[in-house]
């Protein structure tokens, strides 16, 4: 059980690192969707990958470094830094999926 955070932190890690340089489903949205919004997809997925493992550090850190003994001011940064990067995770998903009902709604209207 002591050995959990440290899974899922590596859990958290691999797919940060998955997501950042094998995902390939937002290029392939190239052929159907406008240039800009493709290239704005691209990056948003990349930067949600680079947020992913920085978040894997951050449990990993939160778990293994903070104590009685740690300072207040450490532990407040550690835990803060979670909550930002989980916030900052969640936003660049919202625009991910704005911009997918977005080329819904124009495929709707171009096939009627």
């Amino acid at each position: 059980m002591n050995h959990l955070p440290a899974v899922l932190a590596l859990l958290v890690l691999a797919a940060g690192w998955y997501y950042l340089f094998f995902s390939t489903a937002a290029q392939q949205l190239s052929r159907i969707e406008q240039p800009r919004l493709n290239t704005l997809r691209v990056r948003l997925r990349r930067a949600n990958g680079i947020v992913m493992m920085l978040l894997a550090v951050a449990f990993f850190a939160s778990y293994y470094t903070v104590n009685e003994q740690t300072s207040v001011n450490t532990a407040m940064f550690v835990m803060v830094s979670v909550l930002i990067l989980i916030c900052a995770m969640i936003a660049l998903a919202v625009i991910d999926v704005r911009l997918t009902q977005k080329l819904r709604r124009q495929r709707k209207k171009d096939s009627s």
